[in-house]
């Protein structure tokens, strides 16, 4: 997985995320990633770089401790533009 990390960029960085074909064919449709769906790219990212699928117990979502920077309304567009601008440019106001 760590290879496929240094391949796709810092993937620490979320705003990185806009530039994934996934994320970018998804704008070109107009298909909005949120929860399940979004967690689709990681998997499929992992059996394109690997060509295995995630083991059975390998999927988990592990929830950090919030950042207080990041307590905002999602739903304001200037906040997101803000922090995210690239994953935010393909969704007008």
């Amino acid at each position: 997985m760590d290879q496929a990390r240094d391949r796709a960029g810092d993937s620490a960085d979320a705003d990185h995320l806009a530039g994934l074909p996934a994320v970018q064919a998804a704008v070109a449709e107009a298909i909005d990633l949120e929860g399940e769906q979004a967690l689709n790219i990681a998997w499929d990212a992992h059996e394109t770089a690997t060509g295995t699928e995630l083991p059975g117990d390998g999927f988990t979502i592990n929830y950090l401790d919030f950042d207080p920077a990041w307590d905002f309304d999602c739903d304001d567009h200037s906040k997101v533009a803000a922090r995210l601008p690239r994953i935010a440019a393909p969704y007008p106001e």
